[in-house]
């Protein structure tokens, strides 16, 4: 499971699901490469080129989503867009390195069409319908028959200077019955989450053997479809 996003299987299997996730899944895969978070970098536009005046500045996820929805390419323009790293700014310390405008816009053009050529997205604001954790449990155990589900801990940690400070950990099947109740489709990856085999464990010794959180992420992108209404 460790091939891009952006095979034709995945962007297939992507628009299964809501625009929403697979916009953040393409997103997150092309721009983590850059080190970039598009929930918290933003393309502000300039009311016209005389002033430093900004109407608009919206993160790149919902600059991504926008175009999807709309079935839409962008244009933007120079000297009136651009990507930057704080909110409603638009000076030259806060551009983003690594990510010109440009370079953007091919990012969304990709997406776009990727999303809405045949067979399209469905752009229907779908919901999650979950009728209990046995069904997201049996769910998992269906994709995974040889993994015992019940010792698998998804756990979230951040580093400290004396090692790793666990946030949360819960089985993994309570964690996607916890996001799906929140009509949510978890996307995990980062480095700050894990899949192991004992819970409240942040050791390396205790990692799944077999499993990595992008294998997690690819299962429950195979199992969400069948809980949208």
């Amino acid at each position: 499971m460790s091939d891009s996003f952006f095979s034709y299987n995945k962007v297939l299997l992507l628009k299964r699901i809501r625009a929403d996730f697979a916009v953040e899944v393409l997103l997150v895969s092309r721009l983590g490469e850059l080190g970039i978070n598009p929930f918290k970098t933003y393309l502000s536009t300039l009311v016209d080129l005389v002033g430093t005046d900004v109407s608009e500045s919206r993160t790149l996820f919902d600059e991504t989503l926008e175009w999807v929805e709309k079935e839409t390419l962008p244009n933007y323009i120079q000297g009136i867009n651009g990507v930057f790293n704080r909110q409603y700014s638009f000076e030259p310390e806060h551009r983003v390195e690594g990510l010109d405008l440009i370079a953007f816009e091919s990012i969304v053009i990709e997406i776009v069409r990727w999303l809405t050529e045949a067979p399209s997205i469905n752009l229907s604001k779908r919901s999650i319908k979950v009728s209990g954790i046995e069904a997201v449990h049996a769910a998992l155990k269906y994709q995974l028959p040889e993994i015992n589900i019940d010792n698998l801990y998804l756990t979230r940690f951040v580093a400290e200077a004396g090692g790793r400070k666990i946030l949360q950990s819960q089985s993994l099947a309570e964690d996607v019955f916890a996001r799906f109740q929140q009509n949510e489709i978890p996307y995990y990856h980062g480095e700050g989450v894990g899949i192991y085999t004992i819970a409240y464990s942040a050791q390396e010794s205790d990692l799944h053997p077999q499993l990595t959180i992008k294998d997690i992420s690819d299962l429950v992108i195979e199992i969400a479809p069948e809980f949208l209404s």
